[in-house]
């Protein structure tokens, strides 16, 4: 039992080192105020969550997590590579607003949310493989709205499948998410 108790400050800190730090809020991550209000709006997400673990949760939408290494910040990043410049500053503005819609909701604990982690690698994936700009746009347009049916009740999780963006955004299914 002694041993125990010795070794746990240990694992607190080695946790610590993997749970990102919400004390100092990274500058390309949207204002934590954002995803405060969101979190005290949600009465429901409140008995299951601290608002601490909630913007850990954003912070590891953004950043990635361990076992998810890739965070919203690098699909920006990705598909902001592959933009003309002159139409960057547009879509890093729409991917931003995207970012915050789903991140938002994504953060709540598991029984609480609506977006899960398979919408999220298949939004991710459905706005990489548009070819351009005004390619991505439109995509960005249609999760968008998907995602406000979502929250009216409107959509059911189920409905959101990679044949359902094919179809609207002319895309080749290979397979289902």
């Amino acid at each position: 039992m002694f041993r125990s108790l010795r070794i746990l400050p240990l694992v607190l800190t080695l946790a610590s080192c993997i749970t990102p730090s919400i004390r100092d809020w990274p500058d390309e991550v949207p204002p934590s105020n954002l995803f405060i209000r969101a979190y005290r709006a949600d009465a429901a997400n409140q008995p299951l969550q601290s608002e601490q673990a909630y913007l850990e949760w954003i912070l590891g939408f953004y950043h990635g997590t361990v076992i998810y290494p890739t965070g919203w910040l690098d699909v920006e990043r990705q598909l902001l590579d592959i933009t003309e410049a002159e139409q960057q500053a547009v879509l890093a503005s729409r991917l931003r607003d995207l970012g915050i819609l789903i991140g938002a909701e994504w953060a709540k604990e598991n029984a609480a949310r609506l977006i899960d982690n398979r919408m999220l690698a298949l939004w991710g994936s459905t706005l990489q493989l548009m070819q351009t700009t005004d390619a991505r746009l439109g995509a960005i347009e249609v999760v968008s709205r998907d995602i406000e049916a979502l929250f009216a009740g409107k959509l059911q999780k189920t409905d959101i499948v990679e044949a359902r963006y094919a179809e609207r955004l002319g895309f080749e299914v290979f397979g289902d998410f």
